[in-house]
């Protein structure tokens, strides 16, 4: 009898094991040099199952059976992605992942953290992941850098809600943006165009400092942040999120993938929020954030055929933002302050790319968007309405050889075999916008034509350095030709230690209405005391970028210095008289610099931590004096705690931002009553968010400014909104306090 139990058991250990079978392998990743490494956290998965799990440190992984599929999806940021055929019995199987890098690109190459910097870049780059967009609520692209060191994002005045970055201490108007590398959101999109793109449509946010390539253009010139929207390869068949937050904020998004033909693929992403509570916590009468509705929609196509790849996407907007007074709403009475701000937005791009069949890698790309973006807009007296009409062409012809390098090794003369890679982009663009404004009755028009032509020479793996050389001339139509050069440099000193630098020109025309919207809500008058040129920069910088093992914990060490000194910048002083914003050319001296020190490492498996300080030093000539820049932190510092389980069924994150004080606008002229310090004080935000994941769906729940620090009177001469000193455009710091929220994500592969 105990010997018939014995052996029921160890038929049912056995059935168990076999049942319990595992595969394993390592997974590595080839870069653009042709260089193999193991590949630290990326994703195996069994297909359409949603189990898998993450690779060691080694590149190892181990993972059950699936009786359901028998092939593995393995992805890895900045690595093209692959599907696996396991045969039976295979246990140990090894996985190549090659490099998504290209010569047009930035792509990202690190571990799999909310951020990665990146090892093959040849500008500085640092990339927000998929992950990383999960570490906040990310409603929008605004609130998606809240844990990343580099980019600030502040509100602009106390009423309207706009919000504008700071990277290298300046203004977000001199960062080109992009979305899937086609530049978007200028003119007068700039300044309330971060809220315009959701952030459940976001795959990763790409971050660079420094001049861009002459490709994408010559308005870059402290940086370029490109967006990835979701593409049908990665993306859900279908994607939910509800959001909610204490401030009463309700948002729904809704994406689902379609596919038409086995060539023919679409998603289409669906959003809509709502904000209706009205909230005043300082008790000074003034909403303190806007009442908003939007809707947002976008259909993107995509088509792979032989040697064809070709996207086309369209967009709409609408917006209808108020503030101002508690009360002012629905009543409108004339007796309260009140603003309304209300935007259409439509755009439609195409992205075609043909791939020539010869033995040499050459392609032609063709790449079209256009914009109708209307705003129409009052700040109690204070009416401004814009149209603008957009139009980008880039047509480029894209090319490269390799060539093989011998060379001799001691006094065997053992020849040895090193692949050159010489890369060439060479093309023409053309910018067209059309502005019609009205600012308080006055119209203001006009017609920018740009057509432009490039050229760009790369040379790769020649004794570990890497060069990009470019140069483009642009023709506008009223300003003349801008030249625009620029040079990047990369030397891998070791396969740990990196080292970058670059310099180059940007150029771009102002808007300087839609640029200061904020001052709008104030009483203040616009004076443009000359005809304004275009604003022209050289930037330059170095880069180090270390990689370290101490106590058995790898480390990545990365210190930069950035300088960007203004040929010519629109200065917007507001020192003069706090009753008066002048607008002149630069008359004097300007400049900004920029260092910054971070380090990120896994305290142990699942912990990520990153820990940064930065210095700016940014000063402009206002009025023949050279001053520090108002409402910008000297000193930043930045911790971010982001714990995760092994499968994800918990994230955890926290982060402590730190800002240092700054000077602000000299009011002194003003009634004791309505004057402000002439410097703000450092001060400090936490936030925090706990994240569970269950088969399809996550729940998540988190609170932004955990402290509820505001700034103290962020509406100077509330007491008299109609009043020659009502000013809500000094802002440094939150307005509104502790924001509770919660959400759900729900999923269907």
């Amino acid at each position: 009898m105990n010997k018939n139990i014995y052996l029921l058991v160890l038929l049912f250990l056995v059935s168990f094991s076999f049942a319990k079978a595992e595969v394993s392998g390592i997974v590595f990743g080839i870069d653009a040099d042709g260089k193999k490494a193991p590949l630290s956290a990326a994703s195996v998965q069994w297909l359409n199952s949603g189990k898998g799990t993450l690779t060691s440190s080694k590149g190892a992984f181990t993972l059950e059976n699936n009786n359901k599929t028998n092939k593995l999806v393995v992805s890895y940021i900045g690595y093209k992605k692959d599907t696996i055929i396991v045969s039976n019995n295979q246990t140990g199987i090894e996985i190549n992942l090659k490099s998504e890098l290209e010569l047009d690109e930035i792509e990202v190459v690190g571990r799999q953290t909310g951020n990665a910097l990146s090892y093959s870049s040849i500008a500085k780059t640092e990339s927000i992941t998929s992950h990383g967009l999960k570490k906040a609520a990310c409603c929008n692209l605004a609130e998606s850098f809240q844990t990343n060191p580099s980019v600030d994002v502040e509100y602009t005045d106390a009423m309207s809600g706009a919000k504008q970055i700071q990277l290298l201490g300046l203004q977000g108007k001199y960062v080109q943006m992009m979305t899937d590398k086609i530049p978007n959101l200028r003119g007068i999109a700039s300044m309330f165009g971060l809220g315009y793109i959701p952030g459940t449509w976001m795959e990763s946010i790409q971050i660079s400092k420094g001049t861009a390539s002459v490709v994408e253009g010559y308005e870059s010139i402290t940086g370029q942040i490109n967006v990835t929207f979701k593409k049908n390869e990665s993306a859900e068949p279908f994607f939910s999120n509800l959001y909610l937050s204490q401030q009463g904020k309700i948002e729904a998004n809704i994406n689902t993938k379609i596919p038409v033909t086995d060539n023919l693929r679409t998603i289409l992403f669906l959003h809509g929020n709502t904000l209706r509570f009205e909230e005043d916590h300082n008790h000074d009468g003034f909403l303190d954030h806007p009442l908003v509705d939007q809707i947002n929609l976008f259909n993107h196509w995509e088509y792979a055929g032989d040697g064809v790849h070709s996207q086309l996407g369209i967009k709409a907007l609408y917006e209808d933002r108020g503030a101002g007074q508690k009360g002012y709403y629905p009543s409108k009475s004339p007796d309260l302050y009140g603003m309304n701000i209300k935007t259409e937005r439509y755009e439609v791009f195409a992205k075609n790319g043909f791939v020539l069949p010869t033995e040499q890698y050459k392609s032609i790309a063709l790449i079209a968007s256009a914009s109708h973006h209307k705003q129409d807009s009052y700040f109690d007296k204070n009416t401004y309405n814009g149209k603008q009409n957009s139009l980008f062409v880039n047509l480029l012809y894209d090319w490269s050889i390799e060539a093989i390098h011998h060379h001799e090794d001691g006094e065997d003369e053992h020849h040895q075999e090193k692949e050159i890679s010489h890369g060439f982009v060479n093309g023409i663009s053309l910018v067209y916008d059309e502005f019609n404004e009205e600012f308080k009755g006055q119209s203001y028009y006009r017609k920018e034509v740009v057509p432009g032509v490039y050229t760009e020479y790369t040379l790769r793996n020649v004794l570990g350095f890497t060069f990009i050389a470019g140069m483009r001339a642009d023709f506008h139509n009223i300003q003349g030709t801008f030249f625009t050069p620029r040079f990047h440099l990369k030397y891998d000193l070791t396969e740990d230690l990196i080292l970058r630098g670059s310099i180059g020109k940007g150029f771009r025309t102002a808007n300087i209405f839609a640029e200061n919207v904020g001052s709008l809500a104030s009483s203040r008058n616009f004076t443009i005391e000359e005809e304004l040129k275009p604003e022209e920069a050289l930037n330059y910088g170095i880069n180090a970028f270390y990689k370290f093992d101490l106590f058995g914990t790898e480390f990545t060490l990365n210190t930069e210095f950035y300088r960007t000194d203004f040929i010519n910048q629109i200065i917007v002083d507001m020192d003069r008289s706090p009753r008066e914003v002048y607008f002149s050319n630069l008359h004097g001296d300007s400049y900004s610099n920029s260092f910054q020190t971070d380090i990120s490492f896994t305290l142990f498996e699942g912990l990520d931590i990153m820990a940064a300080y930065r210095l700016n030093d940014v000063k402009a000539t206002y009025n023949g004096q050279l001053l520090e820049k108002p409402l910008v932190s000297k000193h930043k510092g930045f911790l971010n705690l982001g714990y995760s389980t092994l499968f994800r069924e918990w994230m955890l994150d926290f982060t402590i931002d730190y800002n240092g004080g700054g000077r602000l606008p000299n009011t002194s002229s003003n009634p004791a009553e309505f004057r402000l310090a002439e410097r703000f004080k450092s001060y400090v935000l936490l936030h925090a968010q706990i994240t569970k994941t269950f088969d399809n769906f996550e729940l998540y729940m988190g609170a932004e400014n955990l402290t509820g620090y505001t700034q103290p009177m962020p509406v100077l001469g509330y007491q008299n909104p109609f009043g020659e000193f009502f000013d809500s455009s000094i802002i440094y710091a939150p307005v509104t306090g502790r924001n509770i929220y919660m959400g759900l994500r729900w999923k269907l592969y």
